[in-house]
């Protein structure tokens, strides 16, 4: 309990600090070393008050000896070498939520960024200010994933203590406990820096101190749970939906507010500030809509709910049964675009044109995995053995509450949500989702058969490929077995596959690092590229270069800032942005290309070239 208390609030609290620096034009790294400094007195001051159980040193050994908490065990030393091993590589961190940290650091507030990609702007921020005290203080990235893995840390006791807490029968609670983590969605992010799992946190947390306010009638674990459910909703909007369920956890426990509504009402105020209301406000603002996407330009918002009903549901089906590895991606990516039925195509390129985004992949990946297939089939396996079981009496009616909340959020999203990783921004949505399924008392009595216990195990012991032959922080060495692949089968279209995926996740982090070197030592440097394409190499060194973004000044035809020489271009990119042609422009604004070189951002596209340009001033 104290560790769950503990991260909540250390997350909180520098949310807070993040807000207030902005405000005050002070993110920077003084600052938050006075910040981090108070921050670690008060964990010290909250450590010994928050009461705890002791878990003896014997104890722990026993308890991990047993083949679930083993695998568990063994997966998060696997995620954490992987984070210790490798730089993060999340794509959608690079492209936006690490370059605006990098903005606002440089600039010393948050500001609205005048770029292209205003995923930098609209997206909400919890994750960030968590991180930005390491970012700014260390001036590396490389400890980030730490957020990640100790909250993938907290799970198990979560999900065990909400599971008891909605009246699951202990054996079912305590094996559900350590498989559910084990989805490739949470393996695959437990090393990175996605803020999916965070969110995933956040929401059991949220209904932890519900549950836990429901039989103590504290006040404090009434306040806890609604700065959770505030996190949560400054980690993603898609997970608004998640405040209904929240708010039945904690419903019969808020009369006890009356006791200390004075009190209650600063921490109001700071659940007000850490949640997605600043971000919603600002977007507001700036665009005129809450969500920051006015014009719905990233396509993400569905009209027709019946379009995204077919939609979302197509990609879980494909996503939520992924297989550790898939070595027909291709084919199968064409069974669900190409071979599906004239009508629905053209349903879905009319009213949910992101499904044709997304491209099934040989191995479960970050960017899109979700439950993965073992998880999947004892979900699916455990239903159908409830759905012929007959119904099990529930003591207490609010037992259920929750997850039919939670089903509610579910049909909400699938209702309105268009994005192509469907199985990836539902991840925290599937713990409470279970909660119905689970109070069936079959799956009880399915796991005294040895076969379904075997199977159990069997799911669980898929996400170590998962992690272990991960594109993005792999476990072995792939250099090697690629480059042995190359020499004595360099035809084979298995070894070019394999050859461009992995050498172009080991550098993902750094990938425009040859074009970096040859800025030299400037302090500025301009940017033209696409709405996907990450400027996040060129902040090297972090604190001392910034990054202008200078599409659209190409859109509008304005001059180039007086102060910017230097300047990054995606030459594919070129004709998105203007009718105006690469060489008039070069001409017009005396630039000259002085170097050039393909670079591979995404498997998919291919090597694409980028150049260096410098502008000759009068």
């Amino acid at each position: 309990m104290r560790a769950i208390y503990l991260w909540i609030l250390w997350c909180a609290y520098f949310n807070c600090v993040g807000w207030f620096l902005a405000a005050i034009h002070q993110l920077n790294a003084p600052a938050y070393a006075v910040a981090m400094a108070a921050g670690i007195i008060g964990v010290i001051i909250a450590w010994k008050k928050t009461p705890v159980r002791v878990l003896h040193g014997k104890r722990f050994g026993r308890r991990f000896r047993r083949l679930f908490p083993a695998i568990f065990l063994v997966v998060t030393v696997l995620v954490a070498t992987g984070g210790l091993l490798y730089a993060p590589n999340n794509y959608d961190a690079m492209t936006y939520r690490l370059p605006r940290m990098l903005n606002w650091w440089t600039a010393g507030h948050w500001f609205w960024i005048p770029t292209i990609n205003e995923r930098m702007n609209y997206s909400t921020t919890a994750w960030e200010w968590s991180a930005m005290p390491l970012f700014t203080l260390l001036h590396s990235d490389r400890i980030l994933f730490l957020i990640d893995v100790s909250g993938f840390l907290l799970m198990p006791g979560l999900l065990f203590s909400i599971f008891r807490g909605v009246g699951i029968r202990r054996r079912t609670a305590w094996t559900w406990m350590w498989i559910l983590p084990l989805a490739y969605g949470y393996v695959t992010q437990a090393g990175s820096i996605g803020n999916d799992i965070t969110g995933t946190v956040f929401v059991l947390g949220s209904v932890f101190f519900g549950l836990r306010a429901r039989r103590t009638g504290r006040v404090e674990d009434i306040w806890m749970c609604g700065i959770a459910a505030a996190l949560m909703t400054a980690t993603k909007l898609s997970n608004l939906p998640l405040l209904l369920p929240c708010l039945v956890a904690v419903g019969p426990a808020l009369p006890a507010l009356r006791r200390r509504w004075l009190a209650s009402v600063p921490v109001v105020i700071v659940a007000g500030l850490i949640s997605a209301l600043p971000t919603m406000a600002l977007n507001q603002m700036h665009t005129g809509s809450w969500n920051g996407d006015p014009n719905n330009a990233d396509q993400i918002q569905v009209k027709k709910p019946a379009a995204a009903l077919l939609g979302n549901g197509l990609l879980l089906v494909q996503q939520s049964f992924m297989p550790p590895v898939l070595p027909g991606a291709r084919k199968a990516t064409e069974l669900f675009t190409d071979k599906l039925p004239t009508g629905v195509r053209q349903q879905l390129k009319d009213n949910f044109p992101r499904y044709y985004l997304n491209k099934l992949n040989e191995l479960p990946q970050e960017e899109a995995a979700g439950l993965g297939l073992g998880i999947t089939s004892l979900v699916l396996l455990g239903t159908i053995a409830a759905a012929f079981s007959g119904k099990r009496k529930i003591s207490r009616p609010s037992d259920v509450l929750i997850g039919f909340a939670a089903w509610i959020a579910v049909m909400v999203y699938l209702l309105k949500m268009g994005s192509e990783a469907t199985s990836r921004l539902m991840l925290p949505y599937y713990p409470l989702a279970l909660l119905p399924l689970l109070h069936w008392g079959c799956h009880e009595n399915l796991l005294r058969f040895r076969s379904w216990r075997m199977l159990v195990a069997c799911a669980a012991v898929s996400a170590l490929p998962a992690i272990v032959l991960s594109p993005a922080r792999p476990l072995f060495p792939a250099a090697t077995v690629v480059g042995w692949l190359a020499k004595h089968r360099p035809e084979s279209g298995l070894t070019q596959r394999l050859n461009s995926v992995y050498s172009t996740y080991a550098h993902r982090n750094d990938l425009l690092r040859p074009l970096r070197e040859n800025l030299g030592d400037i302090s500025k440097v301009g940017f033209i590229a696409g709405t996907d394409d990450s400027d996040y190499s060129l902040w090297r060194p972090f604190g001392k270069r910034e990054v202008i973004y200078l599409q659209k000044e190409v859109q509008d035809g304005r001059p180039l800032p007086g102060d910017v020489e230097w300047i990054v271009v995606k030459q594919s990119a070129w004709a998105g942005l203007t009718s105006v042609s690469w060489d008039d422009w070069l001409s017009r604004n005396h630039a000259q290309i002085t170097f050039s070189v393909p670079i591979v951002t995404i498997v998919s596209w291919g090597p694409e070239t980028w150049c260096v340009l410098h502008v000759e001033r009068p």
